[in-house]
């Protein structure tokens, strides 16, 4: 068992392929998305499968997590809405100039004993297009997760500690919905473009490890690895064809359809945290270190209850290369009902609206 443990361990710390950590969940978003070591409930399934072992819930606990970033959330929703026929977005916003950048991630979860089951949803958007022409460019897609998250703890001889491992096995579910075109030079109100739709599926897993050490009459240190998308990949069934758009008589006629197979293979990623309160102030602190294909990123967040536990407030950063996010966020915590809501201020793209938005019940 000892060999087992070691094997895994110097696989959790060697491989170090990527993909970015997200904010997600209302408790590791506030913390700068310091969530490996951090979280206790349905957001393990993304941030480590191991920490779900560390559940509050004694039956079970349901999630709903939705975090979105845009520069117009109506613009939002409608594109990922026309999603399978971008050229009826582009028909509708004829007269209006959109340069939009959004995007939806969360999840929506439920454990029975520690055994969880979720849907974890990212996808993003992109709108380039001028005002009273259809000539212009959109993109919208991503994939959502159905993970099974199992886990199982042991225990340390001799040690003040225990090791939780945990495991998400995924079923990768993608779309695909884009469309370029061009504006007639003989009539203002007419365009062409090559319209892509596209389904698809695949596989992948997620394995992480958690231990907390007990400092007698002192505090408790959470040290966490996770290594996510694993074999992850899924497979695009694309069918694309020519569209000829009127927007004086609303429609779109389309050409033939070709059709083609477009493999999306998910980089992965390891991340390694820790977790601990300071004795005699009750402040929590929480911080990840994340390595991507072609970044490194850092995660510190602070936690601070007040009111006997009713309010925590939390606080964090994220930085790398190409991340700088400042995130706050506030919980009223009901012990069966928590309620948490997070904003976060992004220095990369100050245009953006970033909201987090979090609601679990649990027994």
């Amino acid at each position: 068992m000892k060999k087992a443990i070691a094997a895994f361990l110097f696989l959790v710390l060697c491989y170090s392929l990527a993909e970015a950590q997200q904010l997600i969940g209302g408790r590791a978003a506030g913390m700068g998305g310091a969530g490996v070591a951090a979280t206790d409930d349905m957001s393990a399934a993304y941030y480590n499968p191991a920490a779900l072992m560390r559940s509050e819930a004694k039956v079970f606990e349901t999630k709903v997590d939705l975090g979105a970033a845009y520069t117009d959330l109506n613009t939002l929703g409608k594109v990922l809405g026309d999603s399978n026929d971008p050229s009826k977005f582009l028909l509708d916003n004829y007269h209006n100039n959109l340069n939009f950048n959004g995007s939806l991630n969360g999840i929506v979860g439920l454990s029975v004993r520690k055994v969880g089951i979720s849907v974890i949803p990212f996808l993003a958007t992109n709108v380039n297009k001028p005002a009273e022409t259809l000539g212009g460019s959109v993109t919208a897609g991503g994939h959502y997760d159905a993970a099974l998250t199992l886990g199982t703890t042991y225990s340390v001889p001799f040690l003040p500690a225990s090791l939780d491992v945990g495991v998400n096995l995924k079923s990768i579910n993608g779309i695909n919905g884009t469309i370029t075109a061009t504006q007639s030079q003989a009539n203002s109100f007419e365009a062409t473009g090559t319209q892509t739709y596209g389904t698809g599926s695949g596989t992948g897993f997620d394995i992480g490890a958690l231990t907390t050490v007990n400092v007698p009459y002192v505090t408790k240190v959470a040290v966490g690895a996770v290594i996510r998308n694993i074999a992850a990949s899924y497979t695009l069934g694309n069918t694309s064809k020519t569209a000829y758009m009127n927007f004086q008589t609303g429609t779109t006629t389309f050409g033939a359809e070709t059709a083609t197979n477009q493999t999306v293979n998910l980089d992965s990623s390891t991340a390694v945290g820790a977790y601990t309160v300071v004795p005699g102030l009750g402040l929590g602190i929480a911080a990840d270190i994340e390595m991507t294909k072609t970044d490194t990123n850092t995660h510190i967040g602070l936690e601070y209850p007040m009111l006997l536990g009713l309010l925590v407030l939390r606080a964090g950063v994220a930085s790398g290369p190409n991340l700088s996010l400042t995130t706050a966020g506030a919980e009223l915590n009901l012990k069966v009902f928590k309620l948490d809501l997070v904003t976060v201020a992004d220095a990369k793209n100050t245009g953006l609206t970033n909201t987090v938005v979090d609601m679990t019940f649990a027994l």
